[in-house]
C-alpha cells in the first residue's frame, strides 16, 4: 500500500455510483465507522487474493485497486466519511431459514440435555442424538447427573406390559426420541435407564 495516496481522491471514487443522499443507497446504510472500516478491508483483502469474480460485478477495477493501496490506518478515517456509502442487503427468506435451522440445534441441545440430566444411558443417547461415548462423557460430566451403580433393574411383569403398550401406542410417530421423552414423562418413577431396556425388550 501506498502511504503517501491522497484520501480525498478515493472519496471521489468510492460514491461515484451513489447518491448523496442516504436514503437511495440499496439496503440498510451503516454509520458504525468501525464496521464500515472493517467491510472496506475485507474487500481490499480479497482484491490482494485476486477473488475478482463477485467483486467486479458490484465495484469497478479502478475502485478495487484504490482500495488495495489505502493504507489500513486511513480506512477508518475513510469509513468516517459522510453521506454514507455502504449498506448492508438482508436476504429475508434466507434469514428465516438460519433462524428456524438456529432454533431446531437449539431445541435438540436442550432435549438432549433433559435425557442427559436424568441419567439416559449412553445406548440411548446414541441411538436417539448419534452421540458417541467420548460426548456423552462430556455432556454428562456437565449436567452432573447422579451416577447408577450396578446393573439395570428389570420391571416386573405387569408394569413392563404397562410400558409396553404405552410405548406401542405411540408407533405412529416416526421420531424416536419425541416418543421415548413422551414415556419418560408417563413414568417419573421409573429410571431412564430402565426404560430404555423395556424399549429396547419390545423392539427384539
Amino acid at each position: 500500500m501506498n502511504p503517501h495516496h491522497r484520501l480525498p481522491n478515493i472519496h471521489l471514487h468510492l460514491r461515484r455510483r451513489g447518491d448523496s443522499a442516504d436514503s437511495r443507497l440499496p439496503g440498510i446504510p451503516i454509520y458504525d465507522s468501525q464496521y464500515v472500516a472493517s467491510i472496506l478491508q475485507h474487500i481490499a483483502d480479497r482484491a490482494d487474493v485476486a477473488d475478482l469474480e463477485h467483486l467486479e460485478a458490484h465495484l469497478s477495477p479502478s475502485t478495487l485497486n484504490l482500495l488495495r493501496q489505502i493504507p489500513t490506518h486511513e480506512l477508518l478515517r475513510l469509513a468516517e466519511q459522510r453521506p454514507a456509502f455502504c449498506s448492508i442487503c438482508v436476504d429475508e427468506p434466507m434469514l428465516h431459514l438460519a433462524i428456524n435451522r438456529l432454533r431446531r440445534i437449539h431445541a435438540e441441545q436442550e432435549e438432549t440435555m433433559w435425557f442427559i440430566r436424568r441419567g439416559a444411558p449412553a445406548a440411548a443417547m446414541l441411538e436417539l442424538f448419534g452421540i458417541n461415548e467420548m460426548e456423552y462423557r462430556r455432556l454428562r460430566g456437565v449436567a452432573g447427573p447422579a451416577t447408577r451403580r450396578g446393573r439395570t433393574p428389570k420391571l416386573d411383569g405387569h408394569l413392563a406390559e404397562e410400558v409396553r403398550r404405552s410405548w406401542n401406542r405411540t408407533r405412529g410417530s416416526d421420531d424416536l426420541a419425541q416418543r421415548f421423552h413422551q414415556l419418560v414423562d408417563s413414568y417419573p418413577n421409573i429410571h431412564v435407564a430402565t426404560l430404555w431396556a423395556a424399549i429396547k425388550e419390545i423392539a427384539s
